[in-house]
C-alpha cells in the first residue's frame, strides 16, 4: 500500500491544493516503510488526481483541501484524510496507530473524529466549510 503525505519541510503542508511535494510511504507488514519524496507537477485538480493515481497512491494525508480537489482525488479511489496538521513523523505514527482522527492533529477550526465515527472514505477529520 502507498500512503502519501503532503509535506513542507518537517510538517504536513497547510494547504494541499498548492503543496509542492509529497512523501510516499510504501507500507507492508515486513519492513520499515520505504520513503520517497516526489515533486507535484500541477495544481489542477483533475491533473493532480491523475498524478497521484498514476503513482499508485492508495491514501492521501493532507492539510486543508478544496472540495473540487478532494472530489477529483476520491473519484480515483484514493482515501483522503484531510485537514490534518502536525510534524510529519508524528502524523505517520498516528496514522499507523489509528489515531489520526485525534483532535491534536486537526487544523484550527476543524475537529478530529475518533476512529469509527466518520463515514465513508472521508473519515479522518471534519472541518466547517463556508
Amino acid at each position: 500500500m502507498k500512503v502519501a503525505l503532503s509535506v513542507f519541510k518537517d510538517s504536513i503542508s497547510t494547504v494541499f491544493d498548492v503543496a509542492q511535494q509529497i512523501m510516499v510511504l510504501e507500507v507492508d507488514e515486513t519492513d520499515e516503510p520505504k520513503r520517497t519524496m516526489l515533486k507535484l507537477e500541477t495544481n489542477d485538480p483533475m491533473r493532480r488526481a491523475s498524478e497521484l493515481s498514476e503513482t499508485g497512491i492508495d491514501v492521501l494525508i493532507c492539510g486543508a483541501i478544496s472540495r473540487s480537489m478532494q472530489a477529483a482525488i476520491m473519484a480515483r479511489g484514493i482515501v483522503v484524510y484531510p485537514f490534518v496538521r502536525g510534524m510529519t513523523e508524528d502524523v505517520i505514527v498516528a496514522y499507523q496507530n489509528g489515531r489520526l482522527g485525534h483532535a491534536s492533529y486537526a487544523l484550527p477550526g476543524c475537529r478530529g473524529r475518533e476512529q469509527g465515527r466518520g463515514r465513508g472514505r472521508n473519515r479522518g477529520m471534519h472541518c466547517r466549510r463556508r
